[in-house]
């Protein structure tokens, strides 16, 4: 569309000027290499394909007690008189002090099995160490089971070291900070050492003018055309003009010069504003073989904050992959300069809904599918359609998606490959913003003065950003047997055709399969753990612990979120308590001792002014970070609200599903998956030990401080969508309409209206969670709620009053009284 598409398609061999470092010098060969641990024999790293035996050993208890955790936040030295200093407070998870990297061997000297037995322990408080039990002689326990020795929090630290290289299948050498990349990197170095550069032939772009003019020609365009000059008696020429006129505001104009110079630029600031960012090099190589072959290709990363398309491009960029082109929009549009440097990297802007305007429907598919079917570069867009305020996936929106697989319906491409990534964040730089949209006050507008002013981030740390490239789909192989191609044959391209119930079908499922393997490669920082540690205390009415408590309590929690298989990011640095706590600043802090949740934080000020209590800030600030651990907690969470007491097995299931159907909105469930998931859940929850299966299929929880962990992630969903239902049963009028905003602010305000207890869950006055709680309504027919989602009407009060009847039997809340 604009400069010939061979720098598209060949930008990566100019290479990023890398400020400070030699094109020579590799951030591997300039590195120190790794030291063993201490009390760990060094090996070779692990590699996936190697079976790891694991023999489980009684652990070495003589290791001397590291420094307290309040010293270390004064001094990071440790003393000099300390007879164990290298061996103890080097490398405790909590010091500044750096740490020799570690790794499972084949043959560790104290490293346990995930599936060994928990502590069975309901009590938040610990006891002494004297009064804790030893294990017996020869029993397999986890070395949490020592976590109260204040003597062995160095040996949790290697063992959550141990456990983030394991998880994630890979040795250090798998993965590599972008930062430290000097230039491209080439075939050889792509090709994992197998001597074989990917097959590439590049395609030439068409220029702007030879674009539009195509796509005005299009059948289906004309057709549109036609019909509009029908209907509205214009002369043909003028709607044409007017169609050619949307397509130049709509298309890109790749520059490889741009991007280049933005490149750098971008360098720049991230080496400001972030630690690191780690990419893992698994699947790679096969993005970089499907962007140079001839197969369309869509890439499709999650979506938390600005910085994703840029983060992709350049990801792309540095691994001399094409860069892709990007859906924006169209409010990046109208910033001056910023707005055309976007188009000149590879951005086309669409506008954020498209109404009846069927000209404008015609233009936007054509251009679309023209960049699928001619395979000019890969095409990205981000399928949950806006960012995620909340920290947890949303809903997929299945337009984009819909157009880009119409040309494999419709034959005119044999397979499409759909590559998700998964972009994680230990503190994204919007959060301020995401907060206050969450509880009503709207978004600035994107403009290029905002972002001027939004200058001071970078004085500001953001820790790291782990990327992770997740393995191709081909929607070939996953439509075989449940897409008929052949029911398109007998119409004609030029009229347009509405999706069959089977391609729907195929495409919702598809949409859920890619935000699900997202889900499954996202990465959990420690300060997300600490958030969902201190929101239990403050459930409790504590908003300040002390530091050793809390300390504890994270490792505990850290270990359960193991075992349930969440990819936890522990290392030398995200590892210490005061790391974690300026990730979660301004809301948490550290002072005398003690972890203090802040019930006025800087910037909640003007909250009063709008009704709303500043510590609403801070719990909706701690409940964001909270959801990040949501993802693969959610099901086990759901089976311990409903396992009080002892249950039957199917009992556990027909509960189970009513609270999941509540929750759809809420969370992203894969459809016709509810007795799959269930199952697996349990299976995961009766290997590691938190829940066994007794004769009958009679499910019991053993693990019961487990079991309130889980319980207080699910609870504030729970008992906002009851009381917000509620609102609607006890003050709504049944024959009235009402917007959507209106009703969900009138709920908020209700809710903040009744008092302390409630104000102990943050989602309590989150429109987001009023918001899907009132169409989850919709979805049990109990609200009819219009295509746009704007208006609200025909409430069925008998329905609502027995599912609310049911449900609170189930979940037994506090709930509210309106």
């Amino acid at each position: 569309m604009s400069d010939e598409h061979g720098s598209c398609g060949g930008v990566g061999s100019t290479p990023l000027p890398a400020s400070g470092s030699k094109p020579s010098t590799s951030p591997r060969e300039a590195s120190p290499p790794r030291e063993a641990s201490p009390s760990i024999e060094a090996s070779p790293p692990i590699t996936p394909s190697e079976p790891i035996q694991i023999t489980p050993q009684p652990m070495d208890v003589s290791y001397t007690a590291p420094q307290p955790i309040a010293d270390s936040l004064s001094s990071s030295q440790p003393k000099a008189n300390s007879p164990s200093a290298s061996d103890s407070i080097a490398d405790s998870p909590f010091t500044s002090e750096p740490k020799a990297a570690f790794s499972l061997t084949s043959e560790p000297k104290a490293d346990y099995p995930l599936t060994s037995e928990p502590i069975e322990n309901s009590s938040s408080n610990f006891e002494p160490i004297a009064d804790f039990p030893q294990p017996k002689e020869n029993e397999i326990c986890s070395p949490f089971h020592y976590l109260l020795c204040e003597e062995l929090v160095d040996s949790a630290d290697s063992y959550l070291s141990g456990q983030w290289e394991l998880m994630t299948s890979q040795s250090y050498d798998s993965t590599e900070d972008l930062l430290l990349l000097a230039g491209v990197k080439d075939d050889d170095e792509l090709s994992q050492g197998n001597g074989e550069s990917p097959f590439y032939q590049p395609i030439k772009n068409r220029v702007s003018s030879v674009c539009v003019e195509d796509i005005l020609l299009c059948p289906r365009v004309v057709r549109v055309m036609s019909a509009l000059a029908l209907e509205t008696s214009a002369p043909l020429s003028q709607i044409r003009r007017e169609a050619a006129t949307l397509l130049e505001e709509m298309g890109h104009r790749f520059s490889g010069i741009v991007l280049n110079c933005v490149g750098a630029l971008v360098k720049k600031v991230f080496r400001r504003i972030v630690s690191e960012v780690t990419v893992h090099r698994d699947n790679i190589s096969s993005l970089r073989r499907l962007s140079d072959s001839k197969k369309p290709l869509l890439i499709v990363p999650s979506h938390r904050s600005y910085l994703d398309f840029i983060l992709v491009t350049w990801l792309l960029h540095s691994y001399n992959i094409t860069t892709p082109i990007i859906a924006a929009g169209q409010d990046f549009m109208s910033m001056k300069v910023v707005g055309s440097l976007l188009r000149r990297c590879g951005a086309f802007f669409i506008r954020r809904s498209f109404g009846k305007d069927k000209l404008y429907w015609a233009l936007f598919t054509e251009y679309t599918q023209s960049l699928v079917v001619r395979g000019e570069a890969p095409l990205e867009f981000f399928i949950e359609g806006t960012r995620s305020r909340t920290g947890k996936s949303l809903q997929p929106k299945l337009g984009m998606l819909t157009v880009c697989l119409e040309p494999y319906f419709d034959s005119r491409v044999s397979d499409i490959s759909i590559c998700p990534i998964t972009l994680s964040y230990e503190k994204t730089v919007e959060e301020h913003l995401h907060i206050l949209e969450l509880m009503g006050i709207p978004k600035p507008c994107e403009s290029t003065s905002g972002l001027i002013q939004a200058r001071h981030i970078l004085n500001n740390s953001y820790g790291a950003v782990d990327v992770r490239v997740g393995a191709p789909i081909s929607v070939k192989e996953m439509a075989r047997g449940k897409v008929d191609r052949k029911a398109r044959s007998l119409t004609p391209r030029s009229v347009s055709v509405p999706a069959t119930p089977s391609e729907r079908t195929f495409v919702r499922d598809l949409a859920h399969s890619i935000i699900t393997q997202q889900q499954s490669n996202s990465v959990v920082f420690p300060c997300a753990v600490l958030a969902a540690v201190l929101l239990q205390y403050v459930q409790d009415g504590q908003w300040s612990v002390p530091i050793r408590q809390v300390e504890r309590e994270v490792i505990w929690s850290c270990d359960l979120l193991i075992k349930l298989g969440c990819h936890l990011r522990w290392d030398t640095t995200r590892s210490r308590l005061d790391h974690m706590v300026g990730m979660l600043s301004p809301v948490v802090s550290i002072d005398s001792g003690m972890v203090v949740v802040d019930q006025s934080p800087p910037g909640s000020e003007f909250l009063r002014d709008r009704g709303i209590e500043a510590q609403c800030y801070s719990l909706i600030s701690l409940g964001r970070r909270r959801n990040e651990v949501m993802h693969m907690t959610i099901h086990a969470a759901i089976i311990a609200k409903v396992m009080y007491g002892t249950k039957s097995r199917d009992q556990v299931l027909t509960e189970y599903s009513a609270i999941r159907e509540m929750l759809a909105q809420e969370f992203v469930f894969m459809c016709h998956s509810v007795q799959s998931d269930f199952n697996q859940a349990v299976e995961l929850l009766c290997s590691v030990g938190i829940v066994s299966e007794g004769n009958e299929n009679v499910l019991k929880f053993k693990d019961l401080k487990a079991r309130k962990f889980l319980i207080c992630l699910v609870d504030p969903f729970l008992t906002t969508y009851l009381d917000s239902w509620n609102v609607c049963l006890s003050s709504r009028d049944p024959a009235n309409s009402e917007t959507l905003k209106n009703l969900c602010s009138r709920i908020q305000k209700l809710i903040h209206s009744q008092g302390e207890k409630l104000h102990k869950f943050g989602e309590s006055v989150n429109l987001n969670v009023i918001q899907n709680s009132v169409l989850s309504l919709a979805k049990l027919n109990v609200l009819n709620v219009d295509k746009s989602r704007k208006q609200i009407y025909c409430l069925d009060s008998d329905l609502l009053s027995d599912i609310l009847n049911s449900l609170t039997l189930i979940v037994r809340p506090l709930i509210a009284k309106f």
